[in-house]
């Protein structure tokens, strides 16, 4: 049985991540130091004992700079302009990794394993001083056989010479693309800085493990499903023979839950060979099976929540007169992907287990710029994309590596749109290379029901030639690898009409890329062609639609110079030297153009009145964050299947400290984004279109309600209602549909009772007297004119708190906090409440979920605010703030 040393971590834990313990379980030690043959040699290094006293401890999972900047040699790189410092030609250069192990653990007669997960860009291992390979890529793998390589009574040296990327010298684009498979944008990009050494190191796990004469690789468990009702199952294992002999013995595997079991007929492995082995329905009536657990994405299922349902397959090899030879335990989920091809020139629209599925997301431009988010960073961010109710995620150009992303997808119910690394410009190392790392990044990932989708480019076809040999390879490796299991774009933001060009053949058409800077709400929900690149004047499938998002007050002091806590107007942040710029809110669009910090800065001074702080700046901007982001997918909501099947935004989470496209910022501050794309993606929805007056009822559950009652009421400045304008309507709504509940401020004519701003809320109640869903808007007479705000009486003490009630979240180690918020006042609302929880001494306490935020409240009304917080950040004391903007 394979076994790894100094396990940690729990049984159970294993059935679910098991990935991630395997590469986790393993403690080496390593250091690193740049290659210099004038101070030592590979020779010199690899003698036990060696002196690494000048060498710095390495971060394995992690880069090379990383390793420098936790080691305290380079300052902050997230804080000001310190990143564009760094001497980089002292990370664009070979590192040398060394780690020291004992071999005495191994018990005798065991095949040793030295496995690595990735390293960027090309490794050359050596263990003793002997060379045991070459890994060139991105994600390729190197498993080795150390058996007779292993000292038995000295130090093992393991070493590695790490190569980073180099740059295409004919390549001269502003946004520098080195060549593929690589970590694309570590040479800067719009929204990132150039990464010193150009994220170069050992990228990924590496591992140490132990099994008998036979491995089991690679087990590929698919799920037929036929229909909700019933699933066939298949189960495909490679196993590796290392010994000289032949070696006979029989697969037996384990699928829970259900405990089927399966013990497949004996078999003959030759010597050193790999021979695959199949097992299905046909042979074991036990892989039939009937009413199985099915995996949705977040708020699709059944009327229960929690419909992420997993399995688990573990599969083992016994050999005869050894017993078990290894076992692996692979997590898979039961689920169908398919897509509507009936039209020849239809958007791509996306069914889950036959379910229609409005894809509501954003795209993931890197986990963090350095690579330095790992394990469980990742719940946090995945986390926070389950609770804004998106239902998938865009790995733009691959570049998430780390299984633990795919693993929180799963768990979290976030469908995965995966690219492979290639931009529409660029070069790749070899196709030979190419095809290698493709084939991998496959396998290693189809186990994943969140994967619904594999993706050829990033605005360009492979190659430039969908007919051509890198968009065949790629096709090639999906179908040789993954079946028809997944759908395949060759190109992120434009279909196919040949009906040969994709997998399951048909049209797939996408309705563009951009824009990505912000707008107003009428043209959202009027103005599909606002798009960049082939929108076709269709909402269809977008796969990028972005705004600048600026950041709360508190964040921006964490990564700005004080000489910088001013208001930014649009003359101010214009140079390349100018730290705004340095931070991607330039005004020139030198950096972070594309979001248009003038079109923002302009958009929050007209509609909110001129900043006169940057604490007036960054309340104004979260209300234009709110509103934006709101619109944007309200809009495709509101023309959910005339034409509209999802849309992605750009970007959905932060990998640096900056002001544009994200809905939680680099230190887990939730903006005003992040509550505009909450409430709009929620999966029964009720909502008001800016162009039209029209609110409609929004249903993405796969079955119909009835009975549901909308409510409208319209509400002056001082948080009074307005008699005239309220409307309420029942109605039964179907499944996976837009349906229009009414007509707002129809039919009434007294203009002159409503104040220069005044408030739009609507309620959505079901036939329980459950309230299913509640929106609520800020309107001006004059259109977008919401400077009157300004003028609001504080409301102050009025906002009245209670006490924290602390019971334990659902995932049972959080705490739950739940407070009551009210508006004593009697002269007015209390508009765009912030609250965040502090500690004793006034400092943030992140990261924490909060089920609303930037919300109003009218006079007398009151608000159960919850607070989901990791205890452990409890300990200095907590309070919570609560500040509405006319405080």
């Amino acid at each position: 049985m394979r076994s790894i040393l100094k396990l940690t971590l729990s049984t159970a834990f294993l059935l679910l991540l098991q990935t991630i313990v395997q590469a986790q379980a393993i403690k080496l030690n390593w250091k690193l130091f740049p290659q210099d043959d004038s101070l030592f040699t590979a020779k010199q290094i690899s003698s036990p004992g060696f002196h690494t006293n000048k060498w710095i401890d390495a971060v394995v999972p992690g880069t090379a700079f990383y390793s420098y900047v936790k080691a305290g040699k380079e300052k902050d790189p997230d804080y000001a302009d310190n990143i564009y410092k760094v001497d980089k030609a002292k990370y664009n250069r070979p590192f040398w990794y060394r780690t020291e192990f004992s071999s005495s653990s191994f018990k005798p007669g065991k095949t040793v394993w030295l496995n690595f997960n990735g390293i960027h860009k090309r490794g050359e291992i050596y263990l003793n001083g002997q060379h045991i390979g070459t890994i060139k890529g991105i994600v390729e793998r190197g498993i080795y056989n150390i058996t007779k390589n292993l000292k038995k009574n000295a130090p093992n040296v393991l070493l590695v010479l790490v190569v980073p990327p180099r740059n295409d010298p004919e390549h001269n684009h502003p946004m520098a693309n080195w060549e593929s498979p690589t970590y694309i944008p570590s040479g800067s990009w719009d929204w990132m800085p150039a990464v010193p050494g150009l994220n170069s190191g050992i990228t990924d796990t590496v591992s140490l493990t132990t099994t008998g004469p036979v491995a089991v690789e690679d087990p590929w468990i698919r799920a037929h499903l036929q229909n909700k009702n019933a699933a066939d199952l298949t189960v495909k294992v490679n196993l590796k023979n290392a010994s000289s002999e032949p070696v006979s013995g029989v697969v037996k595997f384990v699928i829970n839950p259900g405990y089927i079991t399966v013990t497949g007929p004996k078999i003959t492995l030759k010597a050193n060979s790999v021979e695959t082995v199949n097992y299905n329905q046909d042979q074991f009536p036990q892989l039939h099976i009937n009413n199985p657990k099915l995996w949705w994405p977040n708020g699709y299922g059944g009327k229960a929540d929690g419909t992420q349902n997993l399995y688990t397959c573990s599969v083992r090899f016994d050999a005869d007169g050894v017993g078990v030879s290894d076992k692996v335990i692979k997590t898979f989920g039961i689920r169908k992907i398919t897509s509507d091809t009936t039209s020849v020139n239809g958007p791509l629209r996306v069914y889950v287990n036959d379910v229609p599925v409005l894809l509501k997301g954003g795209n993931w431009g890197m986990s963090d710029y350095m690579l330095k988010a790992r394990g469980k960073d990742y719940d946090t961010r995945i986390r926070f994309h389950q609770d804004m109710n998106f239902n998938i995620i865009r790995n733009w150009t691959g570049e998430v590596t780390d299984e633990a992303f795919y693993n929180y997808c799963d768990k979290y119910g976030i469908m995965v749109w995966d690219d492979f690394w290639l931009n529409n410009f660029g070069q790749i190392d070899s196709l030979g290379i190419f095809k290698s790392n493709a084939i991998e990044k496959v396998i290693k990932l189809r186990h994943h029901p969140s994967i619904i989708i594999w993706c050829g480019a990033n605005e360009g076809v492979p190659g430039g030639n969908p007919n051509g040999p890198l968009n065949n390879t790629i096709k090639a490796a999906i179908n040789d690898n993954d079946g028809e299991d997944r759908l395949y774009l060759a190109r992120s933001n434009a279909g196919e009409t040949n009906p040969n060009f994709s997998i399951h053949g048909g049209s797939r058409v996408l309705s563009g890329s951009g824009l990505w800077s912000n707008t107003d709400p009428k043209t959202y929900f009027t103005d599909p062609h606002n798009g960049y690149l082939f929108s076709k004047d269709s909402y269809g499938m977008r796969s990028e639609l972005g705004t600048a998002t600026f950041v709360n007050v508190e964040s921006f002091k964490k990564f700005m110079p004080k000489d910088y806590w001013v208001a930014p107007t649009t003359t101010a942040v214009n140079s390349k030297t100018n730290m705004w710029a340095r931070h991607y809110f330039s005004t020139d669009g030198a950096l972070g153009g594309g979001s248009d910090p003038v079109k923002y800065i302009n958009s929050v001074n007209n509609s909110y009145g001129k900043a006169t702080s940057l604490e007036d700046f960054c309340k104004k901007a979260q209300m234009l964050n709110v509103e934006t982001m709101k619109a944007m997918y309200e809009s495709w909501n509101d023309h959910m299947w005339k034409d509209a099947t999802g849309m992605l935004i750009w970007m959905s989470q932060s990998a640096y400290p900056s002001m544009i496209w994200q809905t939680y910022d680099y230190y887990y501050d939730l903006t005003g984004a992040y509550f505009g794309a909450k409430t709009a993606c929620e999966p029964i929805h009720i909502q008001w279109n800016a162009a039209t007056n029209s609110v409609k009822v929004i249903n993405n559950k796969p079955y119909d309600i009835k009975g549901l009652h909308a409510e409208a009421f319209v509400y002056n400045m001082n948080g009074k209602i307005v008699p005239a304008y309220t409307v309420s309507k029942t109605l039964d709504v179907q499944s996976t549909s837009a349906t229009e509940a009414f007509v707002a401020f129809s039919g009434v004519d007294k203009q002159a009772a409503l104040s220069d701003v005044h408030f739009l809320k609507l309620k959505l109640i079901d036939k329980t007297g459950h309230l299913v869903s509640e929106n609520f808007y800020w309107i001006g007479n004059s259109y977008l004119d919401y400077t009157a705000l300004n003028k609001m009486p504080h409301v102050g003490a009025s906002l009245v708190q209670s006490n924290a009630k602390i019971s334990t979240a659902k995932n049972g180690i959080n705490k739950l906090l739940k407070y009551s918020i009210v508006n004593k006042s009697k002269t007015t609302a209390a508009f765009g409440i912030r609250a965040q929880l502090v500690d004793g001494a006034g400092k943030q306490l992140l990261p924490a979920l909060y089920n609303d935020g930037y919300f109003s409240l009218m006079q007398g009304e009151t608000k159960t605010l919850e607070v989901e917080i990791d205890p452990k950040l409890l300990t200095k004391g907590y309070k919570l703030q609560v500040r509405a903007y006319n405080n």
